[in-house]
């Protein structure tokens, strides 16, 4: 495996947006409840996907997440993949956090501190249920003053078409906030109130077909990418900490409750 991810992932699309428009005014709209998690005081509606309890603590500054050294370090090279280095065995857990809410259009902002460790990405991640659409922020642990952005749609398997990677803050160096606005036209990522990236619905149509975003693919499976591996023998304990998350339904798409 050569990279290991710290995910925290809030689960937000409804199932039925193939192309991501609005609903029918007759259609019962998404429940959804603006607020926000302040992680030092628990978990709130979000769990561990996995159901495992040693990848993850509360402690005074939030949720930390935590990945082990495995019990057995090797590293290798992948000949098919231009001799980059790998480990053969990776951490025993890789924690993901998904909230049980859902959301159709608003803003998510995510306050968290990165792992600097090379090797180690830390998530922001909207997602549908079950996989599909999926709009994220990734931080690379090895890049740490670039922050890469992606959308996916539907079923579609893409490479390098829908993502971006600007320069940044230190994502590792302290606390900062990663926003995505979603609206049915558009998509901003914003970086500590900063708008770094839009992308709208009309430049994703071809032939009146939108692909608006498009299904999750992982590119991203090569140490070259992932600035790595984490060199185990160095970082027994590699972490990352998630202060807090806010959603804002939009009151459109949304009933709020």
């Amino acid at each position: 495996m050569y990279l290991a991810k710290l995910t925290l992932a809030t689960v937000v699309f409804l199932g039925f947006a193939q192309n991501l428009l609005a609903a029918p005014a007759s259609k019962k709209l998404n429940k959804c409840t603006s607020g926000t998690t302040l992680f030092k005081d628990g978990l709130g509606d979000w769990t561990e996907e996995s159901g495992a309890t040693s990848s993850w603590k509360i402690i005074d500054s939030g949720l930390q997440l935590v990945l082990d050294a495995p019990k057995e370090i090797i590293q290798k090279t992948n000949a098919s993949d231009f001799n980059n280095p790998y480990n053969e065995y990776s951490a025993p857990h890789s924690p993901n956090f998904v909230a049980s809410q859902l959301l159709q259009y608003g803003k998510v902002t995510y306050t968290l501190k990165t792992s600097g460790t090379p090797g180690a990405v830390t998530a922001a991640i909207l997602i549908v249920p079950g996989g599909g659409d999926e709009i994220d922020f990734e931080m690379l642990g090895g890049d740490r003053k670039k922050v890469q952005t992606n959308y996916f749609y539907g079923g579609e398997i893409v490479y390098g078409i829908n993502g971006g990677n600007t320069d940044s803050v230190d994502t590792a160096d302290g606390f900062h906030s990663y926003t995505i606005d979603w609206s049915p036209e558009r998509i901003r990522w914003l970086v500590d109130g900063k708008v770094i990236r839009t992308t709208k619905k009309s430049e994703t149509c071809k032939n009146k077909v939108c692909k608006y975003p498009t299904h999750p693919t992982n590119p991203s499976s090569t140490a070259e990418w992932a600035k790595g591996p984490i060199n185990w023998k160095k970082d027994q304990k590699v972490t990352a900490i998630i202060k807090s998350v806010s959603i804002e339904c939009n009151s459109e798409y949304n009933e709020i409750v």
